[in-house]
């Protein structure tokens, strides 16, 4: 039987703790407790029940954490809307969005800015079109827009020269 040679001090076991209760993310989480139970001798067959991760990803992980610490253990990926957008491009979008209207730049006959003109304005400028229309409704939000209800238009509701027609008739009788 082979020894392990991966063991924690008293001191990297309380930043994994300290870590583990900072963390919202559950990947994150699940990686730091791994480590902590395995560098606390705790066998590799129990971890992998209770992380559900491999025994080969519990090793890179605490190979990880020899490297690099606890931020080794941190969440890579970008992924998602994050990647799409950098900071300073959603502020010249928040900034051409408060500066020009849609009908300015021929993106539409509207007056103010809707979710279909801006993922044409987010297409054309950046290239980027997101696959959500949710996204979109976040990115105005983001911009200081606010959602405005559509004025009510009732489909029954008789057009003005048919109410003109029928008020005259009034008049007449």
């Amino acid at each position: 039987m082979r020894t392990r040679s991966f063991i924690l001090t008293s001191t990297e076991i309380a930043d994994l703790k300290q870590a583990e209760q900072r963390t919202k993310r559950t990947n994150e989480l699940r990686r730091m407790q791994a480590v902590r139970l395995f560098g606390t001798g705790v066998p590799v067959s129990q971890i992998v029940e209770v992380t559900g991760l491999s025994e080969r990803t519990i090793q890179r992980m605490a190979t990880r954490f020899r490297t690099a610490g606890v931020t080794g253990l941190r969440e890579r990926r970008i992924g998602g809307n994050r990647a799409r957008l950098t900071q300073a491009q959603h502020a010249e979008i928040a900034d051409r969005l408060r500066r020009y209207r849609p009908v300015d730049l021929h993106f539409s006959h509207r007056e103010y800015w809707t979710v279909s003109d801006l993922t044409v304005a987010v297409e054309q400028w950046y290239g980027v079109r997101y696959k959500a229309d949710e996204s979109y409704h976040q990115l105005l939000h983001a911009c200081g827009f606010s959602y405005q209800r559509a004025t009510k238009v009732y489909r029954h509701k008789p057009s003005a020269e048919v109410l003109a027609e029928f008020e005259a008739e009034l008049e007449k009788k």
